[in-house]
C-alpha cells in the first residue's frame, strides 16, 4: 500500500499543478479529525501553511480515505512523514504522503 500511495502521489503531483512540491519531512507531528477533515499539525510545516497544519480532505474518495489510513498507521508506528502540498495556498492540502523511518 505504501508503494501505491507513493506512486499515485508522484503521478498526481507531476500532472497537476507545477506549484506542488515535497517540503522537508515532518519529524514531530500530530493527526486529528475534525468535522470531516483530517489535519496534520506540526511546527515544521512551511510558513505559508496557516496554523502550522495541512489537511487531508475526507470527501469520500478512496484515495483520500487511504491517505488518512496511511497517516494514522504512520503515527501509530512513530514514523516521520514526507508530503506533497501546493506552494501557492495558505490552507495547505496534502495530495501525497510517504512515511520515512526515524533513522
Amino acid at each position: 500500500m505504501k508503494f501505491k500511495l507513493y506512486i499515485c502521489a508522484l503521478l498526481f503531483s507531476s500532472f497537476a499543478s507545477a506549484e506542488r512540491y515535497w517540503p522537508a519531512e515532518l519529524v514531530s507531528w500530530n493527526l486529528s479529525l475534525n468535522n470531516g477533515v483530517a489535519y496534520i499539525t506540526s511546527e515544521q510545516f512551511p510558513s505559508h501553511c496557516n496554523y502550522s497544519r495541512a489537511q487531508i480532505n475526507m470527501n469520500g474518495t478512496e484515495f483520500n480515505k487511504a491517505m488518512y489510513a496511511y497517516a494514522l498507521s504512520a503515527k501509530a508506528r512513530n514514523k516521520k512523514l514526507r508530503y506533497v502540498i501546493d506552494r501557492a495556498h495558505t490552507n495547505c492540502v496534502i495530495s501525497g504522503l510517504q512515511e520515512v523511518d526515524r533513522n
